[in-house]
């Protein structure tokens, strides 16, 4: 997909989606090194960075889903039978309506609640999610592997 909408002031995915960028592996607990008023890297930042467009920026959510001001980001993501939504929590909370609103997509959703990892979909996302998770855990190892031994 592509952007629809101008990110403006948010930049809950450069604080709060596992990702690498120029050897550091952002996350929740480590936000992106580059973010200074503003991706301070902006036209030469890594290419998962310029492909990443959430929900709400790709126009598909509405206004009031701004991830900003609601605290929540939802993406896309692709498995083999389609799309998934993940859902992070970034200082907001996930409530019902909130789920309900996403569930007229009809596609898998993820999201944690209380530490733990809820799965929303059928039991062949759910094999897939962990596979999936699996994939990303060990990627992080072998990335904090490296980052420690330098």
């Amino acid at each position: 997909m592509e952007k629809i909408r101008e990110c403006g002031e948010c930049d809950l995915c450069c604080k709060s989606l596992v990702h690498e960028v120029y050897g550091q592996q952002v996350s929740s607990d480590n936000p992106c090194r580059f973010l200074k008023n503003g991706c301070s890297i902006h036209p030469n930042r890594p290419p998962q960075c310029k492909r990443y467009f959430c929900m709400w920026a790709q126009g598909v959510l509405p206004e009031w889903m701004y991830p900003k001001d609601i605290g929540i980001m939802v993406s896309v993501k692709d498995w083999p039978q389609g799309k998934w939504l993940e859902v992070v929590e970034c200082g907001g909370e996930i409530t019902d309506d909130f789920l309900m609103d996403l569930l007229k997509f009809k596609a898998p959703i993820k999201y944690m609640k209380d530490e733990e990892v809820v799965i929303i979909g059928p039991p062949e996302f759910e094999e897939f999610y962990q596979h999936y998770a699996q994939q990303i855990l060990s990627t992080l190892l072998c990335t904090t592997n490296l980052q420690m031994k330098k």
